[in-house]
């Protein structure tokens, strides 16, 4: 073969071959640019990027190998506990005049929505009694002594007996106080089996008559409603604690709270706890701050949430979704983002002998920014493992490779 021959050949084979080296240097590059370790990052570990992580586990009779995208360490984060309250917003004077036996209304002396001043009369009514019955002794009701209802006679009549009861609606004690009122037997020569009582009721403090059931000339039974009167100028909302929570809240303790349906924060303060038996809870009640802001804005009947802090500054540690297990955490994905109370939760955690347990802890709020949650109950000498893990992995050692 002459040498031209073996050139030509040389160079015909060269050409057919430099599509296939690029190739293989092509491939070799990305190779080399996959397998590079990924740069450094101080992004977070969020619940949407934690949930990428798909890396198999491989769990034995007493271990479990994971990768380090599996582990999350502690870093520590001061907060400040705190209590969620919960009511609706209602005047703290509330009173309804309920007939205590049957009678007549012989006249209606205020309107629906009227304001009246304290002693103000509201109305007059009428029954029949007898002079050989017992002197009736029932007394005006109500749950607070002062707010008693005064029944006067008209200039004619002399005789006075109790005919309304008055209990204040707006407080939940159960012990209730009778207002003592005096009785004068009815002397009548001209007919000695009846007598006729005009009795008018008053007001027994300012406020507005909310509700009006009765009207002039009605027939009334016992028992039934006749009038609400209420002071809308001093609210207050009740909430319901476990009874557990008496040490950390006490009276005069700030509350900031916010209404449905409005974008302000309002200011309340802790007026009153009371011991409930039947269900065992503690009752707080909270007065709600006139100023300028809730005076334009809060009114009765409006649902509130707040919260009052307590104790000492605590420390937590966040954690994506992932890392919480047996909770639903629905509630804390609206403001303001905290339950009224911390979520009991179970997160899986490699102590220092490389064992895995299940902790309980307590979920405390949500941070919509990072997607993290604020937990409590783990120490900081731990890892935590984002891995939901089988009830069988109690115990077994952790391995990362």
């Amino acid at each position: 073969m002459t040498n031209s021959m073996c050139s030509k050949r040389f160079g015909a084979t060269f050409l057919a071959c430099s599509p296939l080296k690029k190739s293989i240097y092509l491939l070799s590059s990305l190779l080399i640019v996959a397998c590079q370790p990924s740069p450094p990052t101080s992004e977070p570990v969020t619940a949407e990027n934690s949930e990428t992580v798909k890396t198999p586990l491989l769990i034995g009779a007493d271990s479990i190998t994971m990768t380090p995208d599996h582990i999350l360490s502690i870093k520590p984060t001061r907060y400040q506990p705190s209590l969620g309250l919960e009511g609706h917003i209602e005047p703290i004077k509330k009173v309804d005049f309920i007939a205590a036996q049957a009678l007549t209304v012989e006249k209606v002396l205020v309107k629906k929505n009227q304001w009246v001043e304290k002693d103000t009369p509201l109305f007059i009514v009428r029954r029949q009694v007898t002079q050989i019955q017992q002197p009736a002794n029932e007394a005006v009701v109500s749950t607070h002594s002062k707010d008693t209802v005064e029944a006067t006679n008209k200039a004619d009549v002399k005789s006075e007996q109790s005919v309304v009861k008055q209990t204040q609606a707006s407080d939940n004690n159960s012990v209730i106080n009778s207002a003592k009122q005096t009785e004068q037997a009815v002397k009548n020569e001209a007919k000695p089996e009846k007598s006729y009582n005009l009795i008018t009721v008053r007001a027994s403090f300012s406020g507005r008559v909310e509700k009006l059931y009765i009207k002039n000339e009605q027939k009334i039974e016992a028992s039934q409603p006749l009038l609400n009167l209420s002071d809308e100028t001093e609210l207050h909302f009740i909430a319901a604690l476990p009874i557990d929570a008496k040490s950390q809240i006490s009276v005069g303790q700030t509350v900031n709270f916010t209404a449905e349906g409005l974008i302000d924060e309002f200011t309340g303060q802790v007026s009153k706890l009371t011991a409930a038996e039947q269900p065992k809870q503690l009752l707080v009640y909270v007065n709600v701050v006139d100023n300028e802001v809730s005076r334009h804005q809060i009114r009765p009947d409006m649902k509130v949430t707040g919260r009052v802090d307590y104790g000492q500054i605590e420390v937590g540690t966040f954690v994506p979704k992932r890392a919480l297990h047996n909770v639903d955490l629905t509630v804390l994905h609206k403001p303001p983002y905290k339950p009224l109370r911390p979520l009991s939760a179970n997160v899986w955690i490699i102590k220092q002998d490389q064992r895995l347990t299940r902790q309980s802890v307590e979920v405390i709020e949500y941070d919509p920014l990072t997607k993290q949650y604020l937990i409590a109950g783990i120490s900081n000498d731990s890892l935590i493992c984002l891995a939901n893990l089988p009830v069988e992995s109690e115990g077994k050692k952790a391995v990362v490779s």
